[in-house]
Order: C-alpha cells, then sequence, then structure tokens
C-alpha cells in the first residue's frame, strides 16, 4: 500500500501548522522550539511530524499480525513442557507432512496446527468439506481432520504406542456458531487451562517417549 502526501516541498503551495486542526493540541510544546530552529531543520521536524502518522497507518496491519502471532505462540507454549516448531516428517506412504507445533503435554503427546481463519466456520468431523461464511459468502475448504490423522500417524511411526493427541487451533476471530468439533481449540480455550505443565507434572514414561520422538527426528 503507498500513502501520497501532497505540498511536502512544494515551493508552489503553502502551509501553515498554526491553522491545521490536528497541531492544535501541540502548539504549547512546538512553538518554543521551532522558533529557535533554522529553516532547514523547521522543514525536517515538520515532515517527521506528518511521516510518523503515515508510517503508523501504513504498518498498522503488519504490526497487529505480529502482535497476534505472538499472542498464539505464547498461548500454545501453554500446552505443553517442551516443544518443537515446523517438522516434517514421513507418512508411511511415500509422502510428507509438516507439523506446525509438536508438544509434550501433560498425557499426551499433542500435535497442534494453527487456522488462520476468520468469520463464521462450519464443519465436523463427518464432513469431507467445511464452510468458511465472511459477509455472507461462502468458501470451502478440506476438512482438517485428515491431514491431522496423517500427522498423528508420522508421529506413531517414529513413537510406536506413543499416545498423541492431535488439535486445531483456530484464530484470527473464527467464530462457531453450531456445535465446535471436540478436535478445535481456541484462545479462550487455552487461557482458561491450568497453567503450563511442569517436568515433574508428566509420567515418566511420557517423558521418555518424548526423548525418543526428538531423537527420532534429529537423526539420531
Amino acid at each position: 500500500m503507498r500513502s501520497r502526501i501532497k505540498g511536502v516541498g512544494d515551493k508552489t503551495q503553502s502551509f501553515s501548522f498554526v491553522t491545521d486542526p490536528f497541531y492544535v493540541p501541540f502548539m504549547p510544546f512546538m512553538v518554543p522550539t521551532l522558533c529557535s530552529l533554522d529553516n532547514d531543520l523547521l522543514a525536517a521536524v515538520l515532515v517527521a511530524v506528518i511521516m510518523v502518522p503515515v508510517l503508523l497507518f501504513v504498518f498498522r496491519a503488519r504490526l497487529g499480525n505480529w502482535w497476534q502471532e505472538q499472542t498464539i505462540r505464547k498461548a500454545i507454549r501453554r500446552l505443553g513442557s517442551w516443544s518443537m516448531e515446523n517438522i516434517h516428517l514421513p507418512d508411511g506412504t511415500d509422502g510428507e507432512v509438516t507439523i506446525e507445533h509438536l508438544l509434550l503435554g501433560r498425557d499426551a503427546i499433542l500435535v497442534v496446527g494453527v487456522m488462520r481463519f476468520e468469520g463464521l466456520i462450519f464443519g465436523s468431523s463427518h464432513t469431507d468439506q467445511w464452510t468458511q461464511v465472511i459477509n455472507r459468502r461462502s468458501y470451502k475448504f478440506d476438512n482438517p481432520d485428515h491431514y491431522l490423522q496423517r500427522q498423528i500417524n508420522a508421529v506413531r511411526l517414529i513413537a510406536p504406542g506413543a499416545r498423541v493427541s492431535g488439535w486445531h487451533l483456530f484464530c484470527h476471530g473464527a467464530e462457531f456458531p453450531k456445535d465446535k468439533p471436540d478436535n478445535v481449540l481456541q484462545l479462550d480455550d487455552i487461557r482458561s487451562l491450568p497453567k503450563r505443565p511442569r517436568r515433574g507434572d508428566i509420567p515418566k514414561q511420557l517423558r521418555a517417549v518424548w526423548k525418543q520422538l526428538v531423537k527420532g527426528i534429529q537423526g539420531e
């Protein structure tokens, strides 16, 4: 997105911050300072005063996305005592899966995929496709359970017999007006959970499985 400011540096146009309502609240602070500045420095200050809000406007979406991603990461860390991210594993059928978040939970290995959707979401474990509705327009997408099951199977190939649970974390304002599937989490659901499990909260056998899993992923 490009923003254009007209009149800055144009000698044919006049500009007065005294009459501009935007600068009125700042006048008691600006006038003593501006009076002591030469013309070049004054121009630089005025450009800075104008450009800062413009840049904030241009980059506000990126800043918002960055903040939301940090919130998501913080919430996910609450689910387990140890975690790995963006793991690529063979799925046992000559294919490969990518696991966004793999965690050692309180009573199971957790596979968590983040679903960055907005609007209304309709779906269940029994349907081939789910539906997203935004502004009365609907969009179909594959049932994420299918890929989640492949991810779980890939983990079990490395750690046979391990208890593995899979979750879809829906964020970015997604809402489920009807029944929410059992394996769907939202940020408010995580915030209501107990605190992040510590090492002593996790059974010794499960910690051993996690260690085996880490070695298998790292190829040790």
